[in-house]
C-alpha cells in the first residue's frame, strides 16, 4: 500500500494495487473508492484528512517526489523532510 498526503488540499489517498481503475463509489462528501473490473479496491480518496483526523503519524511519499514524515505534536501536525544523505 501506499499512502500520499497532499497538503495544499488536505487529501490523503491510499493506493493498493496498480490495476486500472474502472469503477468509482462516492462514500461520502469527496471521499471516493475507486475499484477495478472485477470490484476489487485499488485506491482510496480522503478529503479533509487532518481537519477530520484521520492522519495517522506515519510517512507519506509527497506528490513531487521525495518523502515526508508527519508528526502530530501538541494537536498539531508537523512535517519532516526525509532526505537520504549517502555515507
Amino acid at each position: 500500500m501506499k499512502a500520499t498526503y497532499f497538503a495544499d488540499t488536505d487529501t490523503l489517498v491510499l493506493q493498493f494495487t496498480q490495476k486500472l481503475v474502472e469503477d468509482y463509489v462516492d462514500v461520502g462528501v469527496g471521499d471516493l473508492m475507486e475499484l477495478d473490473a472485477n470490484g476489487e479496491l485499488v485506491k482510496i480518496t480522503i478529503e479533509h484528512a487532518e481537519g477530520r483526523n484521520i492522519l495517522p503519524g506515519i510517512e507519506f511519499e509527497k506528490l513531487r517526489g521525495g518523502t515526508v514524515e508527519l508528526e502530530q505534536i501538541d494537536g498539531r501536525w508537523v512535517e519532516y523532510q526525509l532526505v537520504k544523505v549517502d555515507t
